[in-house]
This record gives C-alpha cells, structure tokens and sequence, in this order.
C-alpha cells in the first residue's frame, strides 16, 4: 500500500518510508520500506510519497528527473522519517534534507 498528498511536513509511520517535493519543480519519486512494494509517482512541490513496510528498518527513496531516465539519485533512509529533496542535481548528487 503507497499514499500519496500534498502534506510535505508528513510525519512517517515507523513502517514507512516517505519521500517529499521540496523543490519547486514535478519530478519523479520512487519509495520502498522494508519488506514492502517500491511505488513510484510524479509529486509535485510540496507533495509527499509513502511506502508501506513489514517492519522498522532502512528504505530507499528515489528521484529521476522523467520516467525515461536512465539515472537519478538514491538515499537509504530510515523508517518513520520523511526524507525531502532539496534540489535535483545528476549522477547522484541531489541535495536531501538528511545531507544537507
């Protein structure tokens, strides 16, 4: 199960992994928590992405510029968090809230 919403301060469930649009342009997100589906969606600004999981752990959230990308940037990141991308940049130096 995957959500998405416009809610970029989203608080993740602690078998969640969520992605958030904090740039001012629509991108394509990936997220996956452990042990569930990875889903994928255009977000727009402000707009956030879930991936439901079986369990705490780590995750991966995902951001390619189009859906014919070939390259974008990953993060691993914790369940229960809401990890942003600040600014898209290619072969995976995008700027996130985590490194940032």
């Amino acid at each position: 199960m995957s959500e998405t919403g416009a809610a970029f301060d989203k608080n993740a469930a602690m078998d969640q992994v969520c992605v958030g649009n904090g740039t001012d342009e629509r991108f394509l997100f990936a997220a996956q928590a452990p042990g569930g589906v990875r889903v994928l969606h255009l977000l727009a600004p402000g707009e956030v992405l879930c991936s439901d999981g079986t369990e705490a752990g780590r995750g991966v959230v995902s951001v390619y510029e189009t859906a014919d990308a070939l390259e974008g940037c990953s993060r691993l990141v914790a369940t229960g968090r809401t990890e942003a991308l600040l600014r898209y940049v290619d072969f995976d130096r995008c700027a996130w809230t985590s490194n940032s």
